[in-house]
């Protein structure tokens, strides 16, 4: 019992600069503590879709190597969970939106995989995969090649339907909230195909994202 209780506490320890926003914790099956090599998550095994992702960005983790590209299935999670494979994205018209994406982690192969993780994505419009949440990504890698060492949290809020035949619900909106030494960004974009590509339209309070998440954002 004590090498339980010992071996939970230590799976709940988070890197530097990230907080457990949900409580989340290995004793929860809808708010399931996952901490990663380059990325802390919470999941939701029932529903199949991650509540949260949170990562570190700096200039270091940014490097040579190039995109996996193999989205494989999660297995860490108990064998109770529910989980999608890559194939249950096909022909359902949505892209497999990274949270913590590639491109933040190609100092090493093995954290550019772990990227590829299908718990690590939720369904999102291309016109949203490829457009604002694209953009927005790449800001915060310029952010950090100027030295900035940035604090990032993503997910998805509300769902439209389930995707394809699974019941992995489709999340109306996608979240991401952005710590940097000077200011706080948080943006909440519609999971639509109608856009505007810029994604500054989308910022509001953090406070009102507190509410419509119940998380507690530092």
């Amino acid at each position: 019992m004590i090498l339980n209780l010992f071996l939970s506490l230590f799976l709940q320890v988070l890197p530097v600069g990230i907080f457990n926003i949900s409580g989340a914790s290995t004793a929860s099956t809808t708010n399931y503590l996952s901490v990663k090599s380059g990325y802390v998550m919470s999941y939701d095994g029932v529903s199949g879709r991650a509540n949260w992702v949170a990562w570190t960005l700096s200039f270091s983790d940014l490097g040579p190597v190039p995109r996996s590209n193999k989205f494989i299935q999660d297995d860490t999670f108990p064998i109770s969970f529910y989980a999608i494979d890559e194939s249950d994205y096909k022909y359902t018209g949505y892209d497999r939106g990274h949270l913590c994406n590639s491109e933040d982690r190609t100092s090493t192969l093995f954290l550019n995989r772990e990227t590829f993780l299908m718990s690590n994505m939720l369904p999102q419009t291309p016109e949203l995969n490829r457009g604002p949440w694209e953009r927005l990504e790449a800001y915060c890698r310029k952010l950090a090649k100027r030295g900035q060492k940035l604090v990032i949290y993503a997910g998805g809020i509300g769902a439209k339907d389930a995707l394809g035949s699974t019941r992995m619900p489709i999340p109306k909106y996608c979240w991401k909230v952005v710590y940097t030494p000077e200011k706080v960004w948080c943006v909440v974009l519609p999971n639509e195909k109608t856009l505007n590509p810029n994604w500054q339209t989308y910022q509001i309070p953090l406070s009102q994202l507190k509410k419509m998440t119940g998380y507690k954002f530092p």
